[in-house]
């Protein structure tokens, strides 16, 4: 039992991993909190579900398609709806957000009605035995797919030219300006990879998840959990706490309460703002 609880809480914590990166990855980069991101999670598993159905296909071809639909929906926002509010007050940036998740999630349940869909996928009956522990094949390619798509973007930031752009912009976006950077379109490509990012979540998520309206909501609240305890910017402190948090819910949630499973992760959120604000992975290499 405590095997399976382990395996499904890294599977979780996968995808806590890929919502809270993209997420970090945005502040780090442009300081701002997008909390339009589990909102943008509903859109990715919507597009998954209804290029199913229209393609008849399993749901993972939908994969390229998905991940390139959120990055130019991402870079849409921050170049219409974000650039321009950047150079006001803070509440402007953290409203034009959250107005931008309140106008996802009614639309889509305008559009589509509360009522929860679900596809399946060429693995959705098969399991694996690992060492006498029985784990779900959608199970494992979710895991393997967060552990490969966070591994390439860590190095994506560390190895490539327009990765150490990235960090130089969120190091110091004057600096980087002066050095010829154009930092507006390294805003945009950045709030694309956090939107790609959830994009890859979603497929991942919808042969384990029912779709509806408020499917992100709950990953996108977490989220910002992650975010705490990984540390502001720190991309690879994000991916650890994801994981991190996905455990011991899950172990809280089998070997103690699962209606506490969720408390006990926002508990934790607050003793980390009032013991180490910093986040618990400071050390990590960050963004910058």
């Amino acid at each position: 039992m405590f095997g399976s609880a382990l395996i499904s809480g890294l599977v979780i914590g996968g995808f806590y991993s890929l919502v809270g990166a993209g997420l970090n990855l945005i502040f780090g980069v442009i300081k701002i909190i997008n909390f339009a991101q589990g909102a943008m999670l509903s859109i990715g598993a919507y597009l998954t579900y209804w290029f199913v159905i229209t393609t008849k296909v399993d749901p993972y071809f939908a994969l390229p398609f998905v991940v390139l639909v959120m990055a130019f929906f991402g870079f849409f926002i921050q170049k219409v709806l974000i650039n321009p509010v950047l150079s006001q007050e803070r509440t402007s940036q953290l409203l034009i957000t959250f107005g931008i998740a309140l106008a996802i999630q009614n639309t889509t349940l305008a559009l589509w009605g509360p009522d929860h869909r679900f596809v399946t996928t060429f693995a959705s009956d098969k399991t694996f035995d690992i060492a006498g522990i029985r784990v779900a094949a959608t199970a494992a390619i979710a895991l393997l797919g967060a552990l490969i798509i966070l591994s390439s973007l860590f190095l994506f930031l560390s190895r490539t030219r327009l990765g150490t752009a990235i960090r130089a912009v969120a190091q110091q976006s004057d600096s980087a300006l002066l050095s010829g950077i154009d930092v507006k379109r390294i805003y945009s490509i950045a709030f694309a990879i956090g939107a790609g990012l959830v994009g890859f979540a979603s497929v991942l998520i919808v042969p384990i998840y029912d779709v509806y309206p408020l499917v992100g909501e709950r990953f996108g609240i977490i989220a910002f959990i992650v975010v705490v305890l990984g540390g502001l910017g720190n991309i690879q402190g994000a991916a650890i706490a994801g994981v991190f948090l996905g455990v011991v819910q899950n172990l809280f949630a089998v070997y103690i309460s699962d209606d506490l499973s969720t408390a006990v992760l926002f508990l934790m959120f607050l003793a980390t703002l009032l013991f180490r604000p910093q986040g618990l992975f400071v050390r990590k290499m960050r963004v910058a």
